[in-house]
């Protein structure tokens, strides 16, 4: 009796065990994307892929093929395939691609939505004269010739964007050396140092000066460096190749051959995606033994050709080109896999990849070409004049949500 009932016991915990390793396995593979599918009477696992559909904001239309599925932050089973995915949110320009999804793999959308109508707010209303955005890409060196609420006296001014976190970008600035009689810092312009801490003025007539953007300046304490400027910017020119160099020791050999030491070269805020221009033309090998099996299918642009921007993804082994170097302020927008830039007039943004450019803001005629980026990437700040026969001052253009 005793013997019966053991085991029965046994069977009962190995029926048990046999139901958990049944479960566990179901559910293993239903996680790999594989699905029941009972055709022709018959029941077999089919094999899908899965899409994760996320976007900032959350909460935006999921369309495929232009058939609304879900919304964002949402997964879905899918057949293997090609797919039209279109993330779509009222207020928002739409985000779209052909994506390919492959079976017991995860396609992530990570759609970076901007808004269609930027809030656009002036940050002076008189003209801004020869600003100069620095290295790093904080601080604004400019000039006034008049007075206003924002600047209270002709001079040279400072412009910085302070990141504060989980906060919007704050921008401030400060008088840095006022006009004087004999000199106007308007008919000036500016270049920084490599390390953003300190600027030359020059002028085509007249004396040149080196500023030290932490100190107030008074005329007492300028001092003319024109007989040092060649020795001074050689210096920087130097600085500048020691850090563009630094960079190019990231890259991959077969990358950093086509690129100069005075070449753009810029990572995005996550560190996998380097902007650059190239300095000779050939072939990109491919620089990754095993890349990723669900990386981009977007068409990339492996030959070369100097004076081009180009795009090359560091984790997927992917290069694109994003146009010749006529483009103006190409820089990447921080936290976003965009780029913003000026063209013919229009500012743009684009997906790394080339997809998703959209133009943001066109500019009267006159208007001299200018764009930064705050910190956060929520606004692009650039010159407007309100018409073509009025000077450019200050515009911040609020483009996406932090």
């Amino acid at each position: 009796m005793t013997a019966a009932r053991n085991r029965k016991s046994l069977l009962f915990i190995l029926s048990i065990a046999s139901l958990v390793i049944l479960f566990t396995f179901l559910i293993s593979v239903f996680a790999s994307g594989y699905r029941l599918d009972h055709g022709n009477g018959v029941f077999r696992l089919r094999a899908t892929g899965i899409l994760s559909a996320t976007s900032k904001p959350k909460s935006a239309n999921v369309y495929l093929n232009d058939i609304l599925e879900t919304n964002t932050n949402n997964t879905l089973n899918l057949d293997p395939g090609t797919y039209h995915l279109k993330i779509v949110k009222d207020g928002y320009f739409p985000w779209e691609k052909n994506i390919q999804i492959y079976p017991e793999l995860v396609y992530q959308s990570d759609a970076e939505l901007f808004l269609k109508n930027p809030t656009a707010s002036f940050f002076s209303e008189i003209s801004i004269l020869h600003p100069t955005l620095a290295p790093n890409g904080n601080k604004i060196a400019f000039a006034v010739a008049t007075t206003s609420a924002e600047f209270q006296e002709p001079g040279l001014y400072l412009l910085e964007f302070t990141d504060i976190p989980l906060l919007t970008s704050r921008i401030s600035h400060k008088l840095i050396a006022s006009d004087h009689p004999g000199l106007m810092w308007s008919k000036y312009n500016f270049e920084f140092s490599p390390d953003s801490k300190s600027i030359i003025a020059t002028t085509p007539k007249g004396s040149s000066f080196l500023i030290d953007l932490d100190k107030k300046i008074s005329t007492s304490n300028l001092t003319d460096i024109s007989f040092r400027l060649p020795t001074i910017k050689n210096n920087w020119l130097q600085d500048k190749k020691r850090f563009t160099f630094s960079l190019l020791e990231r890259l991959p050999s077969g990358l950093a051959s086509f690129i100069a030491t005075n070449s753009t070269l810029a990572y995005n805020s996550f560190g996998d995606k380097v902007l650059y221009t190239a300095s000779a033309s050939g072939q990109l090998p491919s620089l990754l033994a095993s890349p990723p099996p669900n990386r981009s299918t977007q068409n990339q642009d492996r030959n070369l050709q100097p004076g081009f921007f180009y795009v090359y993804d560091l984790k997927e082994d992917t290069n694109f080109n994003l146009g010749s170097t006529q483009t103006q302020f190409l820089s990447w927008i921080p936290y976003t896999n965009h780029l913003s830039y000026i063209a013919d007039n229009n500012l743009y943004i684009i997906e790394y990849d080339t997809t998703n450019q959209h133009l943001i803001h066109g500019f009267p005629k006159n208007t001299p070409p200018f764009l930064a980026v705050t910190p956060d990437g929520q606004k692009l700040f650039t010159l407007e004049a309100s018409s073509e026969s009025t000077p450019a001052a200050f515009l911040s253009l609020t483009v996406r949500d932090r």
